[in-house]
């Protein structure tokens, strides 16, 4: 999870050190942003997509091994109670 979080900050410091870089110091260089900027933000939205599916998949797997260790909790009945019942 924080290499999910790691990378989406590498991903937007790399995109805002480009356009620094390639708009504000190499004015004409402008056209070399536009892949660089296509790409990360590409990367970007996987990126968060893949952090927010990771998360969920964690959620989902923690409720469900709470429901069975709450099912090992519950103790079946004897086998004395189960005759006497059906007598």
């Amino acid at each position: 999870m924080d290499d999910g979080i790691n990378a989406i900050i590498l991903i937007i410091s790399v995109l805002s050190i480009s356009l620094f870089v390639f708009i504000y110091l190499f004015e004409g260089l402008i056209v070399v942003v536009l892949p660089i900027s296509i790409v990360l933000i590409f990367l970007f939205v996987y990126t968060c997509l893949m952090v927010i599916t990771t998360k969920w998949d964690k959620y989902r797997i923690m409720k469900e091994w709470n429901f069975l260790e709450d099912m090992e909790k519950i103790q079946p009945p004897n086998v004395d109670i189960i005759l006497q019942e059906q007598k």
